[in-house]
């Protein structure tokens, strides 16, 4: 069993960072992923407990960042009961294995239920998109609904593939996540760039923070993933598709095939001059779509 760190916002408080072996063989040489639980829950003592009967707002943040990136955004929900998860390899959690986004997703599943939670509405991005989409096949009864954020639903081809592995490779080889610095800039839309001029410098900051082995990790499983769709064509929950029309790594076409496999049960929202980081660059307007998602999902 795999178990991953999980903060607590809004009305929840607190951080759960679970006892467990480390196991990656991405991060050999990876300081991180020798410390242990007790080193990575220090900047959180607090234990976090969730109510019995709670139904929380669970967020999957992208890669290459942590939980953290969901700062911005909870300050404008407060009233709701919200757990973010560091994904294998980020933030608080150590990696994994197998190295694969289905095992994300088994690990994000029995995190929540070893903290009691029976049913959640689960909130992806990116890469948590794609985590989001395998807790949909393996552990549906767990769900109220989903909210998939600037993500896609197929697989990488071959070119994509390769381009994971390689950066994979780089990362280990540098000792650092600065190959992926570059990607900030291409993550926030010019507007957005524009009206917030030290965003882009946050987000170069957090990816400076991962680790290499975290980043393998991640680009790994990402390179190995499965094409989703009868995953989404099978659900048959409640969800709210988002995309950013100036998103360079998932497109809004993209978010409207997620749309269409889930079916009616599905809306899409798409923000207009918002790139990959909606989040980040836009959190009153996507706090407002989350909030209004949560309350139907729950109705």
């Amino acid at each position: 069993m795999s178990l991953l760190a999980v903060r607590g916002s809004g009305t929840l408080r607190g951080t759960s960072v679970l006892d467990q072996p480390v196991h990656d063989s991405w991060a050999q040489d990876d300081d991180t992923s020798r410390l242990s639980p007790a080193e990575r829950s220090a900047d959180a003592p607090d234990a976090l407990v969730v109510p019995s009967g709670a139904v929380p707002l669970v967020l999957l943040h992208a890669f290459p960042l942590s939980s953290l990136m969901w700062g911005p955004m909870l300050v404008d929900l407060p009233e709701l009961p919200i757990l973010t998860i560091d994904l294998p390899g980020a933030g608080l959690s150590p990696a994994i294995e197998p190295v694969s986004i289905r095992a994300a997703g088994l690990a994000v599943a029995e995190s929540l239920r070893a903290l009691g939670v029976r049913r959640a509405v689960l909130g992806g991005i990116s890469m948590g998109g794609h985590v989001a989409m395998s807790v949909m096949k393996d552990a549906p009864e767990l769900l109220a609904g989903v909210v998939l954020m600037h993500t896609k639903a197929a697989p990488d081809d071959p070119e994509a593939r390769a381009a994971r592995l390689r950066t994979a490779h780089a990362v280990l080889e540098m000792g650092s996540a600065e190959v992926l610095a570059p990607m900030a800039a291409k993550m926030i839309s010019p507007a957005s760039q524009a009206s917030q001029p030290g965003l882009v410098e946050t987000v170069e900051h957090w990816i400076d923070q991962a680790t290499p082995g975290g980043v393998a990790w991640a680009a790994d499983a990402m390179a190995g993933r499965d094409d989703a769709m009868p995953i989404l064509r099978a659900s048959g929950l409640p969800a709210t598709v988002i995309a950013g029309s100036e998103d360079q790594f998932a497109s809004v076409a993209q978010a409207e095939a997620i749309t269409d496999g889930i079916g009616p049960t599905a809306n899409l929202v798409v923000a207009a001059g918002i790139g990959h980081l909606g989040p980040l660059e836009t959190p009153n307007f996507m706090a407002r779509v989350i909030r209004e998602s949560y309350r139907r999902m729950l109705a």
